[in-house]
């Protein structure tokens, strides 16, 4: 949907109320509405907001352009919020990632492809992950009073979390291995809440208030990220 000279990516879903976000690195525009919410409708607040969508996509044209990542020594790259030079190490052994003190040493054969090297960084990353979330969950799962029958970890453009209902089914990002660790845990209890209230109702936002009373400070650190 085009509202004046802007893209409006619009998602209805089973929600109460509606909410506008402007995602960087391009400034892209979505909104989540009710299902049944009118075009008319969605345009009347999209433009109502107009002023704050041009001041946050001029916010993200100021931020400096990110080059793609080429896995090569003296890279930048995140853990749990912290920042690790990368050094290559070239071998003739098996391929593999550590962190050692102050950097992240990626051990690769000699003319390994750079794509194959971003490769192994996302399944380290995925492991890391894996290493957190079992304990996360033993703690969560009380106080939620829900089980998770099933957890994994995908990369995903839009969404740091996603819940299957039916099946207790949870997807988290891949990302969230670069994200402070309270990052993490807050997804992972959003998504445990939607084992209570389906959609972003007041009632779920009250779960969230009880049991993390935090959670709004981790979104906005989240968002900054």
């Amino acid at each position: 949907m085009m509202v004046a000279d802007i893209a409006v990516q619009v998602w209805r879903k089973p929600v109460k109320n509606l909410n506008l976000a402007v995602y960087g690195p391009d400034g892209r525009v979505r909104v989540s509405v009710p299902l049944f919410t009118s075009d008319k409708r969605v345009r009347q607040v999209v433009m109502a907001r107009m002023g704050w969508i041009r001041k946050q996509q001029a916010r993200f044209r100021m931020l400096p352009v990110q080059e793609e990542l080429q896995a090569v020594s003296g890279e930048l790259h995140y853990l749990f919020g912290q920042t690790y030079p990368l050094e290559v190490i070239e071998g003739s052994g098996r391929h593999h990632v550590s962190l050692d003190g102050d950097r992240i040493r990626l051990h690769v054969r000699k003319g390994t492809a750079s794509v194959k090297r971003i490769q192994l960084l996302n399944e380290w990353y995925r492991a890391q992950l894996k290493i957190r979330v079992p304990a996360l969950l033993e703690q969560w799962q009380p106080r939620v009073q829900r089980r998770v029958n099933e957890w994994h970890i995908k990369k995903m453009k839009t969404r740091w979390g996603t819940c299957n209902i039916g099946k207790s089914r949870i997807w988290l990002n891949l990302e969230l291995a670069k994200r402070p660790e309270e990052c993490l845990e807050y997804i992972l209890v959003h998504e445990m809440v939607h084992l209570l209230e389906r959609g972003h109702s007041e009632r779920f936002y009250a779960h969230m208030d009880r049991l993390l009373p935090r959670w709004r400070n981790v979104d906005t650190l989240l968002k900054q990220q």
